[in-house]
């Protein structure tokens, strides 16, 4: 296999490997697709196209563009990880992409936030059953049940 079509194998792998994690949720896979966009660099390295002088301006620019492509795969699957572990801990489970700067809700409002307010709503709840519990142990009733 000659230097031309193992350029052109890994060109292709990466692309179809970035659309690939594009198109997943998976972090792990854009992590993979951004290592090898950096495989990409190093072909890209070490066998310079034939067309192009080795070390010349566009050389480099064409080195930066898979540096590029690689960074940005990974950075916007740690953004998708970001968004969907915030939406977790509110108790929901949603994927929305890229990095939002903004504040969390308990520090919006000053108040509680839908995860605070059903923590509470469940330990009411808890507490309520107990005193019943107790209220049918005093009684005697939990014992004649079912006989």
């Amino acid at each position: 296999m000659d230097s031309n079509t193992l350029g052109w194998i890994v060109f292709i792998t990466a692309l179809g490997l970035s659309w690939i994690a594009t198109h997943s949720a998976f972090f792990g896979l854009r992590l993979m697709a951004g290592a090898f966009w950096f495989v990409v660099f190093i072909y890209l390295k070490t066998n310079v196209p034939t067309a192009i002088t080795e070390g010349s301006g566009l050389h480099t620019a064409l080195l930066i563009v898979p540096v590029g492509f690689g960074l940005m795969l990974v950075l916007s699957g740690l953004g998708r990880g970001i968004a969907r572990s915030r939406k977790w801990e509110q108790g929901e489970e949603q994927v929305t992409g890229g990095f939002k700067w903004q504040l969390p809700d308990w520090m919006k409002t000053g108040g509680e936030n839908e995860y605070q307010r059903r923590q509470r709503d469940v330990e009411q709840d808890n507490l309520e059953y107990k005193r019943k519990l107790r209220e049918a142990y005093r009684s005697g009733e939990y014992g004649k049940r079912g006989r």
